[in-house]
């Protein structure tokens, strides 16, 4: 038997218990949709923000520089460099949320505090609880990224990439996002990409593992890294199609990406299935 505060359902009036199944419906979508928008498992910090420098980089009202930790929004222009399609957009809206909720911040720090550039790294929420990161993957401003110990949160981020992906908004128009065959690749291929292709082996070195696919890119995984990997699971890919994400660069022999979590590496049941 069922109880709402202690009254059993039973002996509540009718109308009551043909609501309930409605009540509880309710309830239970309302839960699925917090989880869905990637709520903060709590705050450490309120900041607030002097200056937006991109979609993903911000400067605080004591000096310090923030990086959001789950997404990567294209890069603007700076050192010579063009500014990446959807870069002004991305930063434009990042500003636009931040003006409606008094440029104020409230943060939860990653595992990681501290990247490389002495940024701080840490999710980013609105005063009303938003996840900035979801804002911005909502509006196919931004892509996931997992930087390891930092992965709180990547599957709830992936989902909402996932949504904008299939509808084409922002950067998922644009030729450069589009999945590309990895024995297709151009030797000066450069940048973030999305590849498919066949793993022709997988090899290990004293220090790395190596994920040869179709053409000339290898995936090299960090033996640091291989630990964030189910045991078994980079070896099992050869032979398979897969998706894989990342940063290509030339190197001496082809082109090379370098991967440090499974969100980054899925089988695909066939050549060009694009989700």
């Amino acid at each position: 038997m069922y109880a709402v505060k202690g009254v059993p359902v039973s002996g509540a009036p009718f109308l009551f218990r043909q609501l309930l199944p409605g009540i509880l419906l309710y309830c239970c979508a309302a839960q699925a949709a917090v989880a869905g928008n990637c709520a903060a498992e709590h705050t450490s910090e309120r900041v607030r923000v002097i200056h937006v420098y991109d979609g993903d980089t911000v400067k605080l009202g004591d000096g310090r520089r923030l990086r959001f930790i789950g997404i990567n929004t294209p890069e603007t222009g700076h050192h010579g460099q063009a500014t990446q399609p959807y870069a002004n957009e991305a930063k434009a809206r990042l500003q636009e949320l931040l003006d409606t909720h008094n440029r104020t911040l409230l943060l939860q720090a990653g595992k990681e505090h501290r990247d490389r550039y002495e940024r701080l790294l840490a999710h980013a929420f609105l005063e009303n609880g938003d996840n900035v990161a979801v804002r911005l993957l909502q509006k196919g401003l931004a892509t996931t990224l997992v930087v390891p110990p930092n992965t709180w949160g990547h599957t709830c981020y992936q989902q909402h990439e996932n949504v904008a992906r299939s509808a084409r908004r922002g950067i998922w128009g644009l030729d450069t996002y589009k999945p590309q065959q990895s024995q297709s690749l151009p030797p000066n291929t450069r940048g973030f990409r999305i590849i498919h292709g066949k793993v022709q082996e997988v090899r290990k070195s004293p220090h790395n593992v190596w994920v040869n696919l179709e053409g000339t890119l290898v995936i090299r995984i960090s033996k640091k890294d291989i630990v964030n990997f189910e045991s078994g699971f980079v070896e099992s890919l050869a032979g398979h199609h897969i998706e894989t994400r990342g940063w290509v660069k030339p190197v001496k022999n082809g082109l090379q990406m370098n991967v440090r979590h499974p969100a980054a590496l899925a089988t695909i049941a066939r050549p060009g299935n694009t989700h």
